[in-house]
């Protein structure tokens, strides 16, 4: 499952367009995508958290590391429901049709780079440019739209735009927002 779960990551990120192609093949239901990709990711990000927490930021303790994870958790597993919703309304304006769980599974590998830098971020937390690499987003988003969504060419750039907002600035915005109501 691991293996797969990094492959999948890799895929992603060097070969979208194959790799959102061999994810259309598979037709993965909602339950597999969810718990041998999406829980195992968002496993990582909480324990990735909680050790950066611990021992990589100056003055760590297990106070501020459990609230760090809580928050990157919340972040992101809330930033994931909310894009994939909002995509599910905003369908039939793009020209698509309403399938929420596809909007999941779509919502769930175009943010690998969100999760990825989730993993990293606890351990060098003073590399904030690493957040830049973010907008790589958009072209997953563009890839997915063209081979595992199938939106109709004349909406794809509509959908690219929407889409890669919605999933870049979901996480951030519920994990800020979080954060400031937890500390």
């Amino acid at each position: 499952m691991w293996r797969d779960i990094f492959i999948t990551i890799a895929q992603l990120i060097v070969a979208s367009p194959g790799a959102w192609k061999d994810l259309e093949k598979e037709k993965r239901t909602q339950h597999e995508f969810l718990s041998r990709f999406l829980h195992p990711i968002f496993g990582i990000i909480a324990f990735t958290s909680f050790v950066g927490g611990l021992w990589f930021v100056r003055d760590g303790n297990v106070e501020n590391a459990l609230k760090g994870s809580i928050v990157n958790v919340v972040g992101i597993y809330g930033g994931y429901f909310i894009a994939s919703y909002i995509l599910n309304e905003a369908a039939p304006r793009l020209g698509l049709n309403k399938d929420l769980p596809r909007f999941q599974q779509f919502t769930g590998y175009a943010s690998v780079v969100l999760y990825a830098l989730f993993i990293i971020t606890p351990f060098v937390s003073e590399l904030f440019i690493l957040w830049i690499l973010a907008l790589y987003t958009i072209y997953l988003v563009n890839s997915g739209t063209l081979y595992f969504m199938k939106v109709p060419s004349a909406r794809v750039a509509d959908f690219t735009a929407v889409a890669s907002a919605i999933i870049i600035l979901a996480p951030v915005l519920v994990r800020a927002l979080f954060s400031y109501l937890i500390k």
